[in-house]
């Protein structure tokens, strides 16, 4: 019984520096026997919220109000048993789309309104950030902090960072953390399952250059299907 990892981009570029650690990150899942998937919140529309919840008959539960690619993304999110947010960070911030996803989860977690359990409960998170400015630490703390208010676990060591940009890969304590993210959220996932799962930092050289020559590798056979460089 493997435990299944959804990774969600906000960035618009497919191997910038946050793809590039969250790709690290779910590499690391599958070293614990995940089962994962990417979603670039770049892939379609995701509505901004209207705050539905306020309204005097509300309507805010799951899926959503909106049929959009946020909805999809949404439905991924519930069947997901931990979930890996990266960014690019934006003014201190998660990117926008980022942003617009966040506020329209509110919708798994007002499930409480209708006499269940919020939908977040129980499922283990992580944090990706990426920027050459600061706001890297307060853009992760925002998102763990935010999850968490809606009944999301905290695995340990749940945010990686780096302020490498678009050469995130290069930053091996970045890439080391990242891979962390993955395998230690699968493995608190994994025991909440009663199933054995790695809890403790990964310090592995090895292992760190390997993941990056992959993701480079990938990055290299994308650019060249897409005509870059």
């Amino acid at each position: 019984m493997s435990v299944s990892v959804l990774g969600i981009l906000g960035s618009p570029r497919p191997f910038g520096g946050s793809s590039q650690l969250l790709r690290a990150a779910l590499l690391g899942a599958e070293k614990a026997g995940a089962q994962t998937k990417l979603i670039s919140l770049y892939d379609g529309e995701i509505k901004p919220c209207k705050g539905c919840i306020q309204e005097e008959d509300p309507n805010c539960r799951f899926p959503c109000i909106f049929e959009d690619f946020g909805k999809e993304v949404l439905l991924e999110i519930n069947q997901a048993e931990v979930i890996i947010f990266a960014t690019p960070v934006y003014w201190y911030a998660p990117s926008g789309v980022m942003k617009n996803l966040i506020d329209r989860i509110t919708c798994l977690e007002n499930m409480v309104a209708y006499g269940e359990p919020s939908y977040m409960e129980g499922k283990v998170v992580g944090a990706i950030t990426v920027g050459a400015d600061a706001g890297l630490t307060m853009a992760g703390g925002y998102l763990l902090t935010v999850l968490n208010a809606m009944g999301a676990i905290i695995a340990p060591w749940s945010h990686a960072y780096s302020r490498m940009a678009n050469k995130a890969i290069y930053d091996d304590r970045a890439v080391m953390d990242a891979v962390n993210v993955g395998l230690l959220a699968t493995g608190l996932a994994a025991k909440l399952k009663g199933l054995n799962g790695p809890l403790s930092y990964l310090d592995d050289k090895e292992l760190l250059e390997k993941i990056r020559r992959q993701i480079l590798d990938e990055k290299e056979a994308y650019e060249k299907s897409h005509g870059e460089n």
